[in-house]
């Protein structure tokens, strides 16, 4: 799991009439982030320990992220000016930086949604790449839809970079497409590899309780390992630990009485940690309070996955509706029409339903469990006007 990395805090040595130079140099690079209260002028000392008004110089001083960078946009600007990396003033909060390949970064968006993680939360994107596709692609599973969507993301993103997560839930929407059997809006076009959603309603909606019982369990064992990198962990195992097996017995009771085992010893193991934190036993009564609350909230958590699994079945019946409607078409150039017309408008609506839907279970649902919004965004310095 990657996390967020801090800034490397610099201070830049530049000559005053070079210092429009290294500005516009740094800002060219998207390297820098400037302090503006440590802006200050230096005046080098002459002999005996006298200023030289001659040899007037600027301090710069901010964050980078990326040093070698920072220091490569010096050497290109031929600028008179000298860097170095000390520590940075204890006074400071560093910005945090996002270091994500190139195909995790488009889903770095639903965390900044929500704001810039902490130095020691974890960073979701990496986990989206998979999560955010699969949530879509399920309520919007058609292989000629996700076709169309693959080829609008395609000839769009370089317009709107975001486009580029359509590119991605086009293919989960292809995939899905086929474990349905849905093509063009016509279920049983193709052969599904697994069920066609309006003839078995049930199995549908149960699968995607399923599968954000897995997400939330993974949201909580993310909340450990932040406990671990704050060097908590120890804290974390006394109490939450326990109310993760609570909630993973509950689940895998439905599948095997050995949950109800488990259930129970997470029960225990978190009472007994809080009883341990507070130090009395009134705070039994409290931990049992807040317990059922927590627990009750996440199940309603996981419960609201259904409607991955009811926005399918709405899809399939609006598909299944507009080919009622065009078999009813006498000309064979009428039904094209108004089946590519009724096409168009399901992606459209589906588009906007799958999307809202995916945000909303990433966000409230999965984000709650472990993200914290307690970093700083490192924003790179914008190129001062009237330099070029």
């Amino acid at each position: 799991m990657i996390r967020p990395q801090p800034a490397a805090w610099f201070e830049i040595i530049a000559a005053t009439d070079a210092t429009a130079a290294v500005l516009a140099a740094l800002a060219s690079g998207g390297c820098a982030e400037l302090e503006p209260i440590q802006i200050a002028q230096v005046t080098a000392a002459g002999q005996n320990g006298m200023p030289r008004d001659s040899a007037i110089y600027q301090r710069i001083t901010g964050w980078t992220s990326d040093a070698e960078a920072l220091a490569a946009c010096l050497d290109r600007s031929d600028a008179r000016a000298v860097v170095h990396f000390p520590r940075a003033p204890d006074e400071f909060q560093p910005p945090l930086v996002l270091r994500n390949p190139g195909w995790i970064q488009p889903f770095e968006i639903f965390a900044r949604l929500v704001g810039m993680p902490g130095r020691f939360s974890a960073d979701p994107s990496g986990l989206l790449v998979f999560v955010a596709p699969i949530l879509f692609g399920y309520m919007f599973g058609d292989v000629i839809q996700g076709m169309a969507l693959v080829a609008i993301g395609l000839a769009l993103q370089w317009r709107w970079p975001m486009l580029r997560l359509l590119v991605v839930g086009g293919v989960a929407t292809i995939a899905f497409g086929f474990v349905f059997g849905a093509a063009g809006g016509i279920h049983g076009a193709v052969s599904p590899l697994w069920l066609i959603p309006l003839d078995h309603p049930l199995p549908v909606l149960l699968v995607p309780i399923g599968f954000g019982g897995a997400l939330l369990t993974l949201g909580l064992a993310l909340n450990g390992l932040e406990a671990y990198w704050r060097g908590r962990l120890g804290a974390w195992l006394s109490c939450d630990a326990g109310f993760l097996a609570l909630y993973v017995g509950l689940l895998l009771a439905f599948l095997h009485p050995a949950g109800q085992l488990l259930a129970l010893a997470g029960l225990v193991v978190h009472v007994l940690g809080r009883l341990r934190q507070e130090g009395r036993a009134r705070a039994v009564f409290a931990a049992f309070g807040e317990l059922l609350e927590k627990l009750a909230q996440i199940l309603i958590n996981t419960l609201s996955f259904v409607r991955v699994g009811a926005f399918a079945l709405a899809h399939a019946g609006l598909s299944s509706a507009l080919v009622s409607m065009v078999a009813a078409v006498d000309s064979s150039a009428g039904y094209v029409l108004l089946l590519v017309a009724g096409n168009a408008l399901i992606i459209v609506i589906e588009v906007l339903v799958a999307s809202v839907q995916t945000t909303r279970l990433v966000l409230f649902e999965f984000f709650t469990r472990f993200f914290q919004t307690t970093g700083r965004e490192f924003r790179p310095l914008s190129v001062p006007s009237g330099v070029r």
